[in-house]
């Protein structure tokens, strides 16, 4: 196997498809990047065993073959090079060296044969969405993501096609996430399925900064997804997401609409000197003001007061303040809502006038 290919050529694809590769992972070949040469085409692979990410790149061919090498080692040394480098990759007998003006590297090597490849033998729907769509709903619900908690289910993100409508719907038990898009439902399809954490946020990096129509097929046990030459293929949650339209409340009345970058300014002010531990922050409503209170076991104290515009007489609630600063974030509008039946109870934010996004966040006791 012998190829020459100038940096920049080799270098985009590649950084593409490592943020699957585990550094330390059950399997050794997991660590590796698998590269096929197939005529002037170079294949590039790697995968966790959930997500499979694969680019190619056209390199100039002397000799094909095929073999795996340590994947962030590569990657480092295609960055380390100077621009417009022009790489000589060789492989014999178990031997991997790749040179370059003065430079020369000698990889470890893995049989090809031992990279295990995810057997795409399945039939897809596809499901066209605008890339813009699919930037703003992945936004809005991604850091509402479980992290390895035993719920499993929570781990990932809920797709659904559901009549005209395209939601993503994430969860971690104290709080959900909402977003939906308009969808030309031809086909009738209406389905859920449950991408790992890991595959959505490759997928959210593949989306990112394009402006294109972008096809998501769904498999009985994988989605794919081809993006500019990329594409990923991620296994499935085997599981069922609880039901998330039960959990966000209704007939709420009490309401306050505050601006929203004045309440993000205010709750990173109160943040400083909220407990450390648990993040609470007290809301102190009455008619048209919002008092923000924080304070820790050192007892120090922190006030914000805000303008908002309610008629609340008196209610007293308090919320982890990260997760309302998040909720901020998500919703990139000039006014944010926030609703709930009494200060116990879960808060319903959004737009005032709008239902495309949609968070509820429990609320705690401090």
């Amino acid at each position: 196997m012998l190829f020459n290919i100038q940096r920049e050529t080799l270098l985009a694809p590649l950084n593409q498809i490592c943020g699957v590769v585990e550094k330390k992972g059950t399997l050794p070949v997991l660590s590796n990047v698998l590269l096929k040469l197939d005529g002037d085409t170079l294949l590039l692979t790697t995968s966790d065993l959930d997500v499979e990410m694969r680019s190619e790149c056209v390199v100039d061919a002397q000799s094909v073959g095929e073999v795996t090498v340590p994947a962030h080692k590569f990657l480092d040394i295609c960055k380390a090079l100077p621009d417009g480098s022009i790489l000589t990759f060789s492989y014999d007998s178990g031997q991997c060296l790749i040179t370059s003006g003065d430079s020369r590297f000698s990889l470890s090597t893995l049989p090809a044969q031992e990279f295990p490849l995810i057997d795409d033998m399945e039939s897809y729907q596809p499901v066209a969405i605008s890339s813009h769509d699919l930037q703003r709903m992945l936004k809005q619900t991604v850091f509402c993501m479980a992290v390895q908690d035993v719920r499993y289910f929570l781990n990932g993100l809920l797709f659904e096609v559901l009549n005209n409508k395209l939601r993503c719907v994430s969860a971690d038990g104290h709080r959900l996430a909402l977003s939906e898009c308009d969808y030309i439902n031809e086909s009738g399809l209406n389905k859920q399925v449950l991408i790992p954490r890991k595959g959505v946020l490759e997928l959210q990096k593949m989306v990112k900064d394009l402006d294109q129509e972008i096809t998501i097929n769904i498999g009985r046990n994988h989605v794919k997804i081809e993006v500019e030459g990329v594409s990923m293929t991620s296994k499935l949650i085997d599981g069922k997401f609880p039901d998330y339209e039960s959990v966000i409340p209704l007939n709420m009345e009490n309401n306050f609409i505050a601006d929203r970058e004045e309440l993000r300014n205010a709750l990173q002010r109160v943040a400083i000197l909220s407990n450390e531990q648990y993040k609470g922050v007290k809301f102190k409503i009455t008619p048209n003001r919002l008092e923000i209170i924080g304070h820790n076991p050192d007892q120090e104290q922190a006030e914000d007061v805000i303008a908002v515009q309610t008629d609340i007489e008196s209610i007293e609630t308090a919320f982890n303040v990260n997760y309302i600063l998040d909720a901020t974030q998500a919703i990139n509008e000039k006014e944010i809502q926030f609703s709930f039946k009494e200060a116990l109870s879960s808060c319903l934010i959004k737009h005032p006038e709008r239902l495309d996004c949609r968070l509820v966040v429990m609320p705690l006791r401090i």
